[in-house]
């Protein structure tokens, strides 16, 4: 009786795939369009399906929206949808395959694993580095997360950047994000009763802040210094 995962394998479209394994997709190139679209769809619909291979099934996601990353925005929140998975899910699943491709990926390692280094890291080498340790030690997601939040914890600050200038602008932006939690707490029992049209509405008009999100969460996990990038509405 074929597995799970080999099931999931016979569903995809063909053309598209050159290699599906449980880590990953491999994709043909050029492919065309409205071939992507249906290969997302496809991949949507198995992974509100999928029991235990549903990780696999987003990493699947993340390599699709990775490979159209410039042609995918507005897809997003419907996919995600589709799937039955958090738009946010979607976001990390397309930053770590970008960060990892398929022929880095380790196979005696779960996807989980691979989250928790490609949402920490965006070096190459630092990234493989993790990914061998954590395969050679065995280590579980959760002592693999503790080892690397110690590890940024230990690393001094880029000081290049002014801290006064920082403090200002962090300070004000600070101040108007509070002002709109107050304002959501305050209609708490507005939004609560959305119908699900305005609710999938209302995320895509929140994509910007989303993506102001995943940016801090990864930030705060790094301690790496960045340059400010303009945030754009998928």
């Amino acid at each position: 009786m074929p597995t799970e995962l080999q099931q999931l394998v016979a569903e995809l479209p063909g053309g598209a795939v050159i290699r599906a394994g449980r880590m990953g997709l491999e994709l043909a190139p050029g492919i065309e369009p409205e071939h992507w679209r249906h290969l997302v769809t496809q991949l949507a619909r198995l992974a509100h399906s999928a029991v235990g291979a549903r990780q696999t099934v987003t990493a699947w996601l993340g390599d699709a929206l990775a490979y159209a990353e410039t042609s995918y925005r507005g897809r997003i929140v419907t996919c995600a949808y589709e799937a039955g998975l958090e738009p946010g899910t979607l976001r990390n699943a397309k930053m770590v395959c970008c960060r990892i491709p398929v022929s880095c990926r380790h196979d005696g390692l779960t996807w989980s694993h691979h989250c928790e280094v490609g949402l920490a890291f965006d070096d190459r080498t630092e990234i493989e580095r993790w990914l061998a340790m954590a395969e050679k030690e065995n280590l579980s997601t959760r002592e693999l997360r503790r080892r690397i939040r110690a590890d940024i914890a230990s690393r001094v600050e880029d000081p290049g950047t002014s801290a006064d200038s920082v403090s200002i602008d962090a300070f004000q932006m600070l101040r108007e994000l509070r002002s709109i939690c107050r304002a959501l707490d305050q209609r708490r029992a507005v939004w609560r009763r959305w119908s699900p049209a305005t609710a999938r509405l209302a995320l895509q008009e929140l994509e910007p802040l989303a993506d102001f999100i995943d940016h801090l969460r990864t930030r705060a996990l790094s301690g790496a210094s960045s340059r400010p990038r303009d945030i754009q509405a998928n």
